[in-house]
């Protein structure tokens, strides 16, 4: 990854797009959806309309309407015999997919934070948006040599341009991929590609290296290589990345970032719980930092 990106305060930011996007009625209700939403817990699993009418303060009928949404989306699933409402597969999802995102930058912290002294450049971790057309940082570590104008934690990317973004999208399924490139691709920096049938031809040999490079394809001036993080059954989740300005990760050097990050994606996924190839090199990181 080598995009460019200054915002603001993660909180200051979610704040402007949120009102930008929603008007104050859409506000409300959805404030009234997670209030309901939130009453769910292991002590009390199971609530009927009545009781969620009386503890949240809200009529019968505007309960009964926001469970029966959040029963359409599998939020919330009913019982059938006592007509109580509990959480539902949807709900059960999300609160995985919020701790395998927590365990996922508990483990790859400490290895990042080795991946940045032994490079001296920025090491983010990314992965796919739930609407699945861009990346967003999910934990970055850089030196005080290292990029400084890098993604903040939170920030978001094309799925099309730059080696982190496009290690993620050579290993979606075919409609994902024809999702993100039937699109209008714009050209962020010099070199960023934005004829679909030539990133097609890129990510096919993105997955027979297992890697991606990019140079100025986001930013100009500013390089990367970055290698897909998997954990135990196999799939790809993230994407880990060196990025740096040319001056220092470029065509001569970047055989020797290369092997830094393959060791270091290697290293997360392990810790995931990922069987790794018996043939895949397994070089601790001081030795190739002394092969440069």
């Amino acid at each position: 990854m080598d995009r460019d990106v200054k915002i603001d305060t993660e909180s200051d930011r979610c704040a402007t797009l949120f009102h930008r996007t929603m008007s104050e009625p859409q506000v409300k209700i959805l404030d009234k959806a997670l209030r309901v939403l939130m009453l769910f817990s292991p002590e009390q699993p199971e609530w009927g309309v009545t009781a969620v009418s009386r503890d949240v303060g809200m009529s019968k009928s505007t309960v009964h309407r926001i469970l029966r949404v959040l029963e359409q989306h599998a939020f919330v699933t009913q019982n059938a015999e006592t007509k109580r409402f509990r959480l539902g597969l949807a709900g059960i999802e999300l609160g995985r997919r919020a701790q395998a995102g927590m365990e996922l930058r508990r483990v790859a912290l400490p290895i990042m934070e080795q991946l940045s002294a032994t490079s001296g450049e920025t090491v983010l971790l990314q992965v796919v948006s739930p609407e699945g057309d861009r990346v967003v940082c999910i934990e970055r570590v850089q030196q005080r040599r290292g990029l400084r104008l890098i993604l903040d934690v939170g920030s978001t990317a094309p799925l099309y341009a730059g080696c982190s973004s496009k290690v993620l999208l050579a290993y979606l399924d075919k409609e994902s991929i024809d999702a993100v490139l039937k699109k209008r691709l714009r050209p962020l920096a010099s070199h960023t590609t934005t004829d679909a049938s030539k990133i097609r031809s890129q990510l096919v040999e993105i997955r027979r290296k297992g890697y991606a490079v990019s140079f100025e394809e986001t930013d100009e001036g500013v390089a990367g290589v970055s290698f897909p993080v998997r954990d135990a059954r196999d799939r790809v989740i993230a994407s880990l990345t060196i990025s740096g300005p040319l001056t220092r990760v470029n065509t001569a050097t970047i055989d020797h970032y290369t092997g830094i990050v393959r060791e270091g994606a290697r290293r997360i996924a392990a810790e995931l719980g990922h069987q790794s190839s018996r043939t895949t090199p397994r070089e601790p990181l001081h030795a190739l930092n002394a092969a440069q």
